[in-house]
């Protein structure tokens, strides 16, 4: 709908009209003129155009390719956040690409997001290289994985970010379609973790690995609580092996914390110095050998998973076990959210169950110091 506002100069006392268009879904337009049947006229011209489809209030989301966008937004704003953050929100930013071959932002309408949205948790992928069966010389392949709930939200938050810098940054569009999209369902956090077999058979598995740093690395996140990301940038910088203490610069809360370094964990990490591994910065190294974090260490994680005979198993379910072993050892919810880095106790109310016993004997504690 149109309104016109008379608006009187209060220096000069000259009279014009300002005309202001509003339409459902969409931000307001306006115009000023000297005199109101000239207002007028261009509200209603304004009014027809949008009722017929030919008014585009941004005209240059028709001429910007999604792809120019995700380039620019990866530029601009991806450039203020840490590498794994930065390569995992591309890596998420070349899957929508796929699906908008060709689409300005300008088409990029709820339904056709919808629809991508499908495609993209439709879509199989594998973890990890074909490998050669030492016994029997055959090569099986790797196994089909399809992406969870979670983590098409995953894709669908960086999407939703992407276009909220056009319409916030850019002034290229009204609003952000992804506004008008459904989340997958999610399930409830997982608390799988390991079994003590489990993890006997898996640190077995992780010391005959083709990528040698992986016992420790997995010993430091059972041991810590740390998460992967966490770990795989550590530079030896930060590692105190007198001290047997880590720094993490850059956790996810955004604060610094530091990793407590004992029993294996720590004469792992002694063993990977003496070994050359201080001559790169990091202290987990890329396996390429260049000076850089190692990324890529999928096929070697699922590959000691696999000879260790565990399944349903995902490298964050390290923190879990770390939980899970704090627990038994009549740890409280609040020390083990300080372990895992948790600034509140939100996510760590999963474990609760499994420190009843803690409490039980807290409580017992006190009945007895008041005679109830």
């Amino acid at each position: 709908m149109a309104s016109i506002q008379r608006i009187v100069s209060p220096l000069t006392k000259d009279v014009s009209y300002r005309a202001q268009v509003r339409v459902k879904g969409r931000s307001s337009e306006s115009a000023t003129f000297p005199n109101r049947k000239e207002a007028e006229a261009w509200a209603a011209s304004l009014e027809t155009a949008i009722r017929e489809g030919r008014h585009f209030p941004h005209a240059a989301a028709k001429r910007t390719s999604f792809d120019a966008l995700a380039k620019d937004y990866a530029a601009t704003v991806l450039a203020e956040f840490d590498q794994q953050e930065r390569l995992t929100r591309i890596r998420q930013l070349e899957c929508w690409s796929k699906q908008f071959p060709g689409l300005t932002i300008g088409e990029l309408t709820a339904d056709k997001i919808a629809r991508a949205r499908d495609a993209i948790a439709a879509e199989t992928f594998t973890r990890g290289k074909p490998r050669t069966d030492k016994k029997t010389g055959a090569v099986i392949q790797p196994k089909q994985h399809k992406r969870s709930g979670a983590t098409v939200n995953r894709y669908l938050a960086t999407l939703s970010h992407a276009l909220s810098f056009a319409v916030k940054e850019r002034r290229l569009l009204d609003r952000n379609p992804v506004s008008d999209i459904s989340r997958k369902k999610e399930p409830r956090g997982r608390t799988r973790f390991l079994s003590d077999e489990e993890r006997t058979a898996l640190l077995e598995a992780c010391a005959h690995s083709d990528w040698a740093p992986l016992n420790a690395l997995v010993l430091l996140a059972i041991t810590t609580g740390a998460r992967r990301g966490e770990l795989l940038s550590l530079k030896w910088a930060d590692v105190d092996l007198k001290a047997a203490r880590a720094l993490v610069r850059d956790s996810k809360n955004g604060e610094q914390r530091t990793l407590p370094l004992a029993g294996k964990a720590l004469d792992a990490l002694r063993e990977l110095k003496l070994q050359g591994s201080a001559r790169s910065r990091f202290v987990f190294p890329a396996p390429n050998g260049r000076d850089e974090p190692a990324e890529h260490i999928d096929a070697y994680w699922y590959a000691a998973l696999e000879a260790a005979g565990i399944e349903d198993m995902h490298f964050h379910d390290l923190r879990h076990t770390t939980a899970s072993m704090l627990a038994a050892q009549g740890a409280s919810l609040l020390e083990i959210a300080d372990v895992l880095g948790h600034k509140t106790l939100a996510m760590v109310k999963r474990y609760s169950h499994l420190v009843v016993d803690h409490k039980a004997k807290v409580i017992e504690k006190m009945v007895a110091a008041k005679g109830l």
